[in-house]
């Protein structure tokens, strides 16, 4: 792994996590050392989250125990994640012994150059658009929820961050819908951050998978990265995306652990 490219991945994931706080009305930190943010909400772990930890093993246990002393004290649900592994020295054992638990290992974060495209078709009867009228708002909005097996209690919250970014002009992010036949069944989002496109949000409605449309999304928003002068595109897989990435020509740069508190239960 580059340093360089761990950076491009690094700052990329800031800069989503960034958008999404201030689009909920909740406030980003980053002193180069720590990053982290709280948006007050309690209907997801993702809405609250620590990026990145820098310190020395002297600094770790102060600063370790004030951030969960915030989420905690505020009933807050937050993930934090610790990528490359191992780059905060016990961080996992720190974090599971105060009840926050791990959720996924080794999730791949990946990178692949667009001065090549792979060849895009679009399955018969399916067309992409872009996200602007209020119909497109509604149905991407629908296929993410159905899509991710988001809870319904965060509908509302999820609607808020897809007004906001809409809304900002210029905006850095772009939102695409799949429609089959026109029926709403796949999305994708597209974050134009400085160093690099990243891609999330890709999901297809369960009745459509297997259709090729994960693939079409995804290079929906990789090309119009490329259009917007990016040479690099970046994005974190799924377990079940990993294989259709990988076939597209991404390379994994680094691997994150995840680990979660639900705000059920603290030891």
């Amino acid at each position: 792994m580059s340093n360089s490219s761990f950076l491009v991945i690094e700052d990329n994931v800031l800069a989503y996590y960034k958008g999404l706080a201030l689009s909920l009305g909740g406030q980003f930190f980053d002193d180069g050392q720590t990053s982290w943010f709280a948006t007050g909400k309690r209907s997801l772990t993702r809405f609250n989250g620590v990026l990145r930890m820098r310190a020395s093993r002297r600094e770790q246990a102060a600063m370790l125990g004030q951030l969960l002393e915030h989420f905690h004290s505020n009933h807050l649900p937050f993930f934090w994640a610790d990528y490359p592994p191992g780059s905060t020295p016990g961080l996992g054992q720190y974090l599971v012994s105060h009840g926050v638990l791990q959720v996924a290992r080794d999730m791949p974060a990946m990178q692949r150059g667009l001065r090549e495209m792979p060849s895009f078709r679009l399955p018969e009867q399916v067309e992409i658009t872009e996200v602007h009228s209020l119909q497109d708002q509604i149905d991407w909005l629908e296929v993410h929820m159905l899509g991710f097996g988001e809870p319904e209690e965060t509908r509302a919250d999820f609607q808020q961050y897809l007004n906001h970014s809409l809304g900002e002009s210029p905006s850095d992010w772009r939102h695409f819908l799949a429609r089959w036949q026109g029926e709403p069944c796949a999305i994708s989002t597209l974050l134009c951050a400085p160093r690099a496109a990243g891609t999330y949000h890709v999901t297809t409605l369960p009745a459509y998978r297997g259709r090729g449309l994960g693939r079409a999304l995804t290079l929906a928003a990789m090309q119009t990265g490329r259009e917007q002068g990016f040479v690099t595109a970046v994005l974190f897989a799924s377990p079940d995306g990993y294989p259709l990435y990988k076939k597209l020509g991404f390379e994994t740069v680094v691997t994150a652990d995840l680990y979660a508190w639900t705000g059920e239960s603290y030891l």
